[in-house]
């Protein structure tokens, strides 16, 4: 090993060479000027982490996961080394292609394809070809297990799905695992902390719905739970925040349009020019330059004039209020929910103490619910009367 990373999450991460040098090159300096939480850094001061530091946590975490799941002598050992170098490129440059504050602006920028479209493109371009000549490393290899099937053009094999579920899975993949602990430790809100060593040393790899996936031993299924609720008050209190979604609002117009008629989304040399420092050195001028077309998104973000309120509301709720057509002129913008209104349990295998594999929703009834209502934004001189009227008394943003 060639160095030593010093993390506050994970504490010393050690890196090979060749890992120390992809680290070095201008795709991941760049991620060190975007941040982690995107617009949450302005109501949480300490959240101003950035992508580099996740990269690196995430890199950490799944190559625990790998190693204690292939740690079974059933496995062939044969292709392991390779795999996992490749399972730690992959989860270094997962999120090389986020634009400018992570995913604030990603679908109105990005369309469907959002930012792995570009985590795929500089993985192949000529930037990190180098580093994967010196690693001995199939770049294709790295973008399979980066992006996951859902996204990868062609057929993966049931092993490539296996190592890639290890960092993008939607329940054990490292990627979440980190940016939970990583946003509740800098943001302060202690809703994100998890037993998660315990979690990975009960990871199994088990036959699933016809297939191989990753599971946990009967013991650990306390340790999901407390990552289910982690989930749950992290979206809750940070994720999906009145007032983050405040800030978004405005700040997601205002990154629209310092791309327009730009040329960053022409190549990846374009891509890696922009970066939050850019767009906030933006919004400076736009601040002090009443002619700027920004002028009045830089106020409401910088200077907290004209902001807009954000409500949470049922269907029920919306439909009341857009029934008074005064009221109705007070809405900036309606935003639905893409999510139906159900819940979210425990969907993965249990290797049970007798040696029988059964599904999790078998031996658990835990569950979250998932869906936030849908997000109304409102003009600051139509709240009270909004709220007067539809009897409504949500906690607003400050």
């Amino acid at each position: 090993m060639a160095k030593k990373i010093y993390d506050p999450i994970h504490k010393f991460i050690a890196l090979e060479p060749w890992e120390d040098v992809l680290l070095k090159t201008l795709p991941f300096k760049r991620l060190q000027a975007i941040h982690q939480i995107g617009s949450a850094s302005f109501v949480y001061g300490g959240g101003d982490h950035k992508r580099f530091d996740h990269s690196v946590g995430t890199m950490f975490v799944a190559t625990k996961i790998f190693d204690q799941v292939t740690n079974n002598p059933s496995i062939d050992q044969t292709n392991l080394p390779y795999w996992r170098k490749v399972v730690r490129a992959a989860a270094l440059c997962h999120d090389l292609g986020h634009p400018p504050f992570s995913h604030l602006a990603e679908e109105a920028l990005l369309g469907e394809e959002g930012h792995e479209h570009w985590s795929m493109k500089i993985i192949r371009s000529s930037y990190l070809t180098p580093i994967w000549e010196r690693a001995e490393l199939d770049p294709e290899d790295i973008v399979k297990i980066a992006v996951g099937q859902k996204l990868y053009p062609t057929t993966m094999t049931a092993w490539e799905n296996l190592v890639s579920e290890m960092l993008t899975g939607d329940f054990f993949g490292a990627d979440r695992i980190d940016y939970l602990l990583r946003d509740s430790y800098f943001t302060g809100l202690a809703y994100g902390h998890f037993d998660y060593l315990q979690l990975i040393d009960s990871l199994r790899i088990l036959p699933y719905n016809e297939g191989i996936v990753l599971g946990v031993e009967e013991d650990g299924l306390e340790s999901c739970y407390s990552l289910l609720l982690a989930r749950y008050f992290m979206h809750k209190r940070l994720y999906q925040n009145p007032n983050v979604k405040s800030y978004s609002y405005h700040l997601k117009k205002f990154i629209v349009h310092f791309f327009k008629g730009k040329s960053f989304l022409d190549s990846v040399d374009q891509y890696l020019r922009v970066n939050d420092f850019e767009i906030l050195k933006e919004i400076n001028t736009a601040l002090f330059e009443k002619t700027h077309p920004m002028h009045n998104e830089a106020r409401a973000i910088m200077d907290q004039e004209g902001r807009v309120s954000v409500l949470s509301m049922t269907k029920v709720e919306y439909d009341a209020l857009n029934q008074g057509l005064k009221l109705a002129e007070g809405i900036v913008h309606f935003e639905k929910n893409p999510f139906l209104k159900t819940k979210k349990g425990l969907r993965f295998p249990v290797l049970m103490k007798n040696d029988t594999v059964v599904s999790a929703e078998n031996v658990s009834d835990v569950s979250i619910p998932v869906s936030f209502g849908n997000w109304v934004y409102i003009r600051p001189d139509k709240v009270s009367e909004i709220i007067k009227n539809m009897d409504y008394d949500p906690t607003l943003p400050s």
